[in-house]
């Protein structure tokens, strides 16, 4: 389906964008404890971004096969 597809490129994407984020939010951080969180939520949001490319390779692959029948 292709809708499917969409939402798991949207998905894809905003979970880039939300690591792209935190990265570039580590220039503005002034304390110690404020890096870790951000490198906490770096992980977190890389270990999400894995997930979301994982589920974006599913659909693709089946919406390929569904177009190749």
């Amino acid at each position: 389906m292709e809708g499917d597809l969409k939402q798991a490129r949207h998905n894809l994407r905003g979970r880039v964008n939300a690591l792209k984020l935190c990265v570039s939010a580590m220039e503005m951080l002034r304390t110690e404890a404020e890096v870790l969180e951000f490198l906490e939520m770096i992980d977190t949001s890389a270990d999400r971004t894995v997930a979301a490319l994982d589920q974006f390779e599913t659909v693709w692959e089946r919406e390929t096969r569904r177009e190749a029948q």
